[in-house]
């Protein structure tokens, strides 16, 4: 009998040390891919901000154009006005 539990005892622990080293291996994945996902996140967040910003200046850029044309426009159409004869 002794025999018989000295065999269940050691394959007791084996089968411990190998849960304990599994759940070990299996944070260290999950924190790992955990991380990952961040730096992909902030990746994205920081590209997305950056894409935002040049959309923003480039409609900046066209609304300042546009005031500009308007403002040379108006100016035009107003000397062809007093150019033409009464």
């Amino acid at each position: 009998m002794d025999i018989l539990s000295g065999h269940f005892l050691e394959l007791g622990f084996t089968l411990a040390s190998a849960a304990i080293f599994s759940l070990i291996g299996f944070v260290w994945k999950i924190s790992h891919r955990v991380s990952l996902l961040e730096r992909q996140l902030s990746s994205e967040t920081r590209i997305r901000q950056m894409a935002e910003k040049e959309l923003r200046r480039d409609i900046d850029v066209i609304i300042d154009n546009v005031d500009k044309n308007r403002e040379w426009t108006t100016s035009r159409m107003m000397s062809i006005v007093r150019d033409i004869p009464k």
